[in-house]
């Protein structure tokens, strides 16, 4: 009789463990769900929004990172819901000048943004600001990150270059945020209004942490943003300047455009003066590169006062919707 107890009691414990099982089955999940792959591809785009930077990160794990957001006026929130843009989970204000950071506080106030990092560099500016202000008065977290951070986001690696523990000298450009990433084999770096002084303390701490299959050039294609010493460190396959055409400044240089023509066989010119909005896609082995206009490739080596004069002539551009090529 204890015998046949026994197995009755054991059955009613499977059947109460089987029961517990398919309840705890079936009970809707209460965690955060994990954003899941949204293409399995990171896309950049280099927005063309006048004289001033602007890049928009679209993750393969869903996430948003915005690297600056051109001068007050510029068309950014439009361009960036056109895009899809409905959450910002990392927002990066490379330096406080106004075509860096101009628009930055209609986006904290058109889409949720999670994160801002920022140079910190002190400099008494209305615009700069406000945008600190706006960063205080919706409690987004804030940081200003130096030389050595990292963040994951899913496969895409972000790691500061600049700048280190302290400023160089008092020109706000040498003190621009430069980040690189990373994701898969291809390497994109970001580096604002970066000077040659920036760039000097950047290869004495560590020459390799440059190397970048894309660069965005330094300083909308300035002469003391890009050298050749600066092409020789990061070795880029794609190069992008983000400029408006015939602005005050006359960019991009006409060292830098010789610069790159000379190697033309090794690097891709990209220049949102002459064709909008340029994207890259990558997927993890190969970038491809789009623009809105396409342009031949001779006018991408002309200068900012020689664009201007074309296109008063009306001899630059024409709509597209892919222009460009592979990167190797």
């Amino acid at each position: 009789m204890r015998k046949r107890s026994g197995s009755i009691s054991l059955l009613v414990l499977l059947v109460l463990a089987a029961a517990a099982y398919y309840f705890l089955r079936s009970r809707p999940e209460t965690h955060e769900p994990v954003p899941g792959p949204v293409s399995g591809k990171l896309v950049i785009h280099f927005l063309d929004i006048g004289q001033g930077d602007c890049e928009l990160l679209q993750l393969p794990g869903g996430e948003t990172i915005l690297i600056d957001s051109g001068d007050s006026g510029a068309p950014t929130v439009d361009k960036l819901k056109s895009y899809g843009v409905k959450e910002i989970d990392l927002a990066i204000t490379t330096h406080p000048h106004q075509d860096h950071i101009g628009e930055m506080r209609d986006v904290m106030r058109a889409f949720n943004v999670k994160e801002v990092w920022d140079s910190g560099f002190p400099l008494s500016r209305k615009t700069y600001e406000n945008m600190l202000q706006e960063i205080k008065d919706r409690k987004i977290k804030f940081s200003t990150p130096r030389r050595s951070l990292t963040r994951k986001f899913g496969d895409v690696l972000v790691e500061v270059l600049a700048p280190g523990n302290e400023f160089i000298g008092d020109n706000p450009n040498n003190a621009s945020v430069v980040v690189r990433v990373t994701f898969g084999r291809k390497r994109f770096l970001f580096t604002g209004d970066s000077e040659v002084e920036s760039w000097a303390d950047m290869m004495s701490a560590g020459g390799e942490m440059l190397r970048a299959d894309l660069l965005k050039g330094a300083h909308h294609g300035s002469s003391n943003g890009t050298t050749a010493s600066v092409l020789d460190a990061v070795r880029p396959s794609v190069f992008t300047i983000s400029c408006k055409i015939g602005n005050d400044y006359h960019h991009p240089h006409p060292k830098v455009v010789s610069l790159l023509e000379q190697r033309r066989q090794e690097i891709q010119v990209f220049r949102t003066d002459l064709q909008g909005d340029i994207t890259a896609v990558c997927d993890g082995n190969r970038i491809d590169m789009r623009a809105e206009k396409q342009v031949p490739q001779d006018q991408l080596y002309l200068t900012g006062d020689e664009a201007a004069g074309k296109v008063a002539g009306g001899g630059v551009g024409s709509p597209s919707r892919r222009a460009g090529g592979r990167s190797r």
